[in-house]
């Protein structure tokens, strides 16, 4: 964790790969309908929103040939613009 960095929600539970599934499909679908999302874990509920410059950040890892990871990161900096997607062509 970076030194100014502060854990708003954070949650790490046993999913079926369905389950998986259905949750990044709602999470992408409220993404592209409304911009953001809701986390509810009891009575805490957190809106993520983000905007402006975003950054899509898609990491595999494996550990001892046996622990597999894939994980999904969305980053933003509050304030700043896209400043143009490279393409090619």
């Amino acid at each position: 964790m970076a030194k100014n960095e502060e854990v708003i929600f954070s949650s790490e539970e046993p999913r079926s790969v369905q389950e998986i599934g259905d949750f990044l499909i709602q999470i992408g679908e409220k993404l592209k309908e409304q911009g953001f999302f809701s986390l509810t874990q009891g009575e805490k509920q957190i809106k993520i929103h983000p905007e402006g410059a975003t950054k899509l950040e898609i990491k595999y890892e494996i550990e001892d040939e046996v622990k597999h990871g894939f994980e999904v990161e969305i980053e933003w900096k509050t304030g700043s613009e896209n400043v143009g997607r490279v393409d090619i062509t």
